[in-house]
């Protein structure tokens, strides 16, 4: 028996859940695409990091951190964990999907992304799991 496969979720809704998650969250959903800007705080004592997210269907959301500037360990040359079009890499391909919320996925994952940055900083090994990244042009680099 052949299964039905799970329905895109509007986006939306997408924009909808999201600000129910993060009230101060602004968003649009234009053109098919939903593009929001919203304030994460890993922990208690983290700092806050303002977050864009682009997103269409069947494509994978692309999440960047847009305040402050994401800063090097002394040791690195490149951030851990992020595409060469300098997007956190949030998940293993093929685990997230467009019948899952923003909300409940990207957001935590996202949040969990800036914890390990954190704990980078200090440490300067990523204490997160994930696959390592082909380091970016220098032109791509954060400085």
């Amino acid at each position: 028996m052949a299964s039905i496969p799970a329905r895109a979720v509007n986006l939306g809704r997408q924009l909808a859940a999201i600000k129910a998650v993060v009230p101060g969250a602004r968003g649009t959903v234009r053109g098919g695409e939903l593009v929001c800007t919203l304030t994460l705080q890993p922990t208690s004592v983290s700092r806050d990091y303002t977050v864009r997210i682009v997103y269409r269907h069947r494509r994978r959301p692309r999440v960047t951190v847009t305040d402050p500037p994401l800063a090097l360990h002394p040791d690195a040359m490149a951030l851990p964990h992020v595409y060469l079009d300098g997007d956190l890499c949030l998940h293993l391909p093929g685990e997230w999907k467009e019948h899952m919320f923003l909300a409940d996925t990207i957001l935590p994952w996202t949040s969990a992304w800036l914890l390990h940055y954190e704990l980078w900083l200090v440490l300067g090994r990523w204490t997160g799991t994930g696959d390592e990244h082909a380091v970016p042009s220098p032109a791509k680099r954060i400085r």
